[in-house]
């Protein structure tokens, strides 16, 4: 009996986002035309693709969701401009790189800044104990968010992609109100969402840390932090369906 070779969930994303080199993506693409079972896995994921399209992409001309600046609102003036929802819906309809307005993309770099640096403090912290299964930890994410952001905001669920709330903290109270996001895939992989008031300067930006993708999306309004070792590819699909599902 011929054994079938393993491919792993992050070839088939690194295949899909071009990102093999050239002799394992092609022996990936000559396995799938043999392997009914590798081709359905790779149409799964190019599935959640164009789903993530067909949701999000009628969306991508609508402003900042107006209820957003009067929840966040922190002693401030928050003007909401239509360009920064604008890339951001236009990431979350599939497009690979966004630039409008003062919006950065960056694929590489040490991420030493404020933002990166309070979310990787937060990363380290342990999370909030919630006894009484997912329910209950669902509902005290949600409050924990609604109580720093207010009731425009809410944790966004991740089950497209197949990850699942599995825990949060909402700090100790000192420095910036910042919330930690946990989710969990079926083979344990975390993917981590902190979220924050916007230091008001519009962003979107990648930067790897060793295996680790790091996703900061800023709006006039809210800003995320968003960590995971996946590849480039998954983590703009993870960080689209993160971001888009946050307001309630």
């Amino acid at each position: 009996m011929t054994q079938r070779p393993h491919i792993s969930e992050e070839d088939l994303h690194a295949f899909i986002d071009g990102e093999l080199d050239r002799v394992r993506a092609t022996e990936i693409g000559m396995l799938a035309q043999i392997d009914a079972e590798l081709a359905g896995r790779i149409a799964a994921f190019r599935a959640d693709i164009d789903a993530i399209n067909r949701v999000y992409g009628p969306l991508i001309d609508q402003p900042v969701p107006p209820a957003w600046p009067a929840a966040i609102r922190r002693g401030r003036s928050w003007t909401a401009r239509p360009g920064a929802r604008r890339g951001a819906l236009a990431m979350a309809a599939g497009l690979a790189a966004v630039v409008v307005g003062t919006t950065v993309m960056r694929w590489t770099g040490d991420g030493d800044d404020p933002l990166i640096a309070d979310a990787l403090a937060a990363r380290d912290r342990p999370p909030t104990p919630v006894p009484g299964g997912a329910d209950a930890l669902a509902a005290a994410a949600e409050q924990a968010v609604r109580q720093a952001l207010g009731d425009a905001v809410r944790p966004p669920a991740m089950d497209a992609l197949g990850f699942a709330l599995a825990g949060f903290d909402a700090g100790d109270g000192v420095g910036p109100r910042l919330v930690r996001l946990d989710y969990r895939d079926a083979r344990g992989r975390l993917f981590t969402v902190v979220l924050r008031a916007s230091t008001g300067v519009e962003r979107f930006e990648m930067i790897r840390r060793g295996a680790t993708r790091i996703c900061v999306w800023q709006d006039d309004v809210l800003g995320a932090v968003m960590l995971a070792d996946v590849s480039a590819g998954e983590m703009l699909r993870l960080a689209s369906l993160a971001y888009n599902g946050l307001h309630a």
